[in-house]
């Protein structure tokens, strides 16, 4: 009997051990800003150019866009429609705390406020800012608790921040890979959710390719990245409205 209590005393133990070492290491190791730090570098990085596929779904309808997306750091993006064809060359430009859109049908770019960053682009799924991966800013204090399998970050915005979340919900894993983004508005509710998919290593990282966006009113958008390219070199003078109104 008591060789039996020792061997499950022993089990126990093994499966603490595991679990354990299955936990990613915070403590002094890295602060809850730290890891937000990293995750950011793995989705963003000092610059970013790739293609994005757009497959929405409302009210039953199907709608696709295909974007061309370019950015550098925090403060510049680029942001191009390649198709359906009617939108062909219409875009977005963000320069710091400006944006600009430009359609060809108008001709000249017209100035935006800056809060529309948080803007879906197309009326539902990703916004300017999801598709420029400028969402994870420092425009938010940030707490975070050690899962399973990464890491569980809570992000509450600063009182004069410019954003319209009221919180962002996000789960990564242990190296810093999105998996998950719930998206809350002022009042708690819950406005949309990202859930992040087919990871390809790029150098020493993994990047996941592939979001399904889904909103409060149920519509849902499948969100692809085809050819994804970090640290580019990139001149802030690319980000301009000379680029933005460059015939294509």
């Amino acid at each position: 009997m008591q060789m039996k209590v020792q061997a499950m005393a022993l089990l126990v133990a093994a499966g603490l051990l595991a679990a354990l070492v299955a936990l990613p290491v915070l403590g002094e190791d890295l602060t809850a800003q730290e890891v937000l730090n990293r995750t950011r570098a793995a989705w963003q990085g000092e610059s970013f150019h790739g293609v994005v596929s757009l497959e929405r779904i409302l009210s039953g309808q199907t709608e696709s866009h295909v974007l061309e997306v370019w950015t550098l750091g925090d403060d510049y993006a680029l942001l191009r429609v390649l198709e359906p064809e009617i939108d062909a060359g219409s875009g977005y430009l963000q320069v710091k705390d400006d944006l600009w859109y430009y359609s060809p049908l108008v001709g000249t770019s017209i100035k935006l406020p800056a809060i529309a960053l948080a803007d879906a682009i197309f009326g539902s799924g990703p916004s300017l800012q999801d598709l420029s991966h400028g969402t994870l800013s420092d425009d938010y204090n940030v707490t975070v608790e050690a899962t399973e399998s990464g890491y569980f970050l809570v992000l509450i915005p600063h009182p004069d921040a410019p954003v319209v979340y009221g919180k962002l919900e996000i789960r990564v894993t242990g190296d810093f890979v999105l998996e998950e983004v719930v998206y809350y508005d002022q009042r708690g509710e819950i406005l949309r959710t990202a859930v992040f998919s087919n990871s390809v290593k790029i150098g020493d990282a993994s990047f996941p390719t592939e979001i399904l966006i889904e909103d409060a009113s149920g519509d849902r958008t499948t969100q692809r990245i085809e050819n994804p390219e970090f640290n580019l070199t990139l001149d802030p003078s690319f980000f301009s409205l000379d680029t933005l109104e460059e015939v294509q």
